[in-house]
């Protein structure tokens, strides 16, 4: 996970007369059921505007997996607080978050006591709070809390370890693929720092350089996955990293 400054603007889909009405009406329902009758939902919120501003804000990725889409529409759209927990923040611009189809089906409907790390939250900075790595061959991503008193943070390791690694026979399998893509992303990091570390030519060291900042860079996939690799720790200065 990364850090995200979602827009301040919300998009229009979300900001119509018919939403903010029915928003006051669940508001009021959910305040006293008894003395109403539970409002319609005016439609659906998955619309142009609002994909893009996914697209600018998260960069085409899952917010959880880092799985990296030509656009936000090939993914589903995530009530970050459940609808089940609270209905009125269905269509809340703040509370919706670009998931991949699988991941967004096996996060856990029930949110666990404590709740999970918000990346748009400043207060929850995902990139520290979280301690990320691969195995030695870039298998086998692993998810630990910095802090193990840190009740979010502990949920949320949990929650991707489930969602990289699978939780069960048929689940493992399901999440292959993810895994598969993380193992290539780290084999071209790994030969490009090969490259740009032995290259003499200044000008292919520099094109080395250019795409090793890119393929580490915020926008692209599995940034933090690949940021851990022991080689980009060893020999990738900071100023590299966007």
């Amino acid at each position: 996970m990364i850090n995200v400054q979602r827009e301040a603007a919300i998009p229009s889909a979300l900001n119509t007369q018919e939403i903010q009405q029915y928003i006051t009406d669940i508001q009021a329902y959910l305040a006293n059921p008894a003395v109403g009758i539970k409002p319609t939902e005016p439609g659906t919120y998955r619309s142009s505007d609002l994909l893009e501003a996914f697209d600018r804000c998260f960069h085409s990725k899952c917010y959880l997996t880092e799985q990296k889409f030509l656009n936000s529409w090939c993914m589903d759209i995530e009530h970050f607080v459940s609808q089940s927990v609270d209905r009125s923040r269905r269509y809340d611009w703040t509370n919706l978050y670009p998931a991949e189809h699988r991941a967004n089906k096996m996060k856990p409907r029930a949110t666990p006591a404590g709740g999970y790390l918000d990346p748009c939250d400043p207060a929850d900075d995902v990139e520290t709070e979280i301690l990320y790595s691969l195995g030695i061959m870039g298998e086998d991503p692993h998810f630990e809390p910095r802090d193990a008193t840190n009740g979010k943070a502990v949920n949320t390791c949990e929650l991707l370890n489930r969602l990289h690694n699978g939780h069960s026979e048929e689940t493992i399998k399901a999440t292959a693929g993810l895994r598969f893509e993380i193992r290539k992303k780290y084999d071209h990091i790994k030969d490009l720092l090969i490259q740009w570390l032995g290259c003499s030519n200044p000008v292919l060291k520099h094109q080395y350089k250019r795409q090793l900042e890119m393929h580490l860079s915020r926008k692209s996939s599995f940034t933090m996955l690949c940021r851990s690799m022991v080689a980009v720790l060893n020999h990738v200065p900071a100023e590299m990293l966007d």
